[in-house]
């Protein structure tokens, strides 16, 4: 199994440095402009204050938007980091099997000696490893962001709702890689898997305001995202 790991690593080392950097970029423009929101934070606030229920409902269901954690969560943690790290998972559960297919090297895979199982079970801690390195660099650029703009919100906090967002994202590659595991094509299990999130997000934000949607949006993983 583990020369399987290092192998699917290896295959995606250029791709993770330019995720790393990527996620590590978007965080720090994210959270460079704090200091311009929060001299005007009071005007501001009163202006959201008058949003739609919908509209705040998107936005996690708080219009403290302007405050150091608010700010973060609006900003950043409810739906920015989620949705990227979510096309990275979801990118990655449905190419971990599928590629290997593509490029001719399942079979070479498949001729080692080991387990189909434990081939997939390789695969999918290949994936698990990759998105939590990338996830890791988002963590060390929120913390050392949010220092340099004096954005006082606790380490031990943001570490706890980025391994929550982790767990979050976790699920949707999960998903993608269980359909291409079942045979099914890599644009299918795109599909599936990106409407579980993008709609999960949607429905489970809107279920706030709409009572009959409180009952499906559990059956989604955003049900559960908790990120203020």
């Amino acid at each position: 199994m583990i020369p399987i790991i290092k192998w699917t690593l290896w295959q995606r080392k250029t791709s993770i440095i330019w995720w790393s950097i990527g996620v590590a970029s978007l965080i720090f423009i994210t959270l460079i402009f704090y200091p311009s929101f929060k001299d005007e934070a009071a005007q501001l606030q009163r202006r959201f204050e008058n949003l739609p229920d919908a509209a705040v409902q998107l936005f996690g269901g708080s219009t403290d938007f302007f405050s150091p954690i608010g700010f973060l969560n609006s900003q950043l943690y409810f739906i920015v980091l989620p949705l990227v790290l979510a096309i990275l998972a979801i990118g990655l559960g449905s190419s971990l099997v599928a590629q290997e297919e593509q490029s001719l090297n399942i079979e070479l895979l498949l001729g080692r000696p080991i387990s189909r199982s434990k081939l997939l079970l390789a695969k999918s801690l290949a994936g698990g490893l990759i998105l939590t390195f990338v996830t890791l660099v988002g963590l060390v650029a929120t913390v050392v962001t949010a220092k340099l703009v004096d954005l006082d919100v606790a380490t031990s906090l943001i570490a706890l709702v980025t391994l929550d967002c982790l767990l979050l994202t976790l699920c949707f590659g999960a998903i993608a890689l269980v359909i291409t595991m079942f045979g099914k094509a890599r644009s299918a299990s795109l599909g599936i898997a990106t409407f579980i999130a993008l709609g999960g997000y949607i429905i489970s934000s809107l279920a706030g305001t709409v009572d009959w949607l409180e009952t499906p949006s559990k059956i989604f993983p955003f049900h559960y995202y908790q990120s203020e």
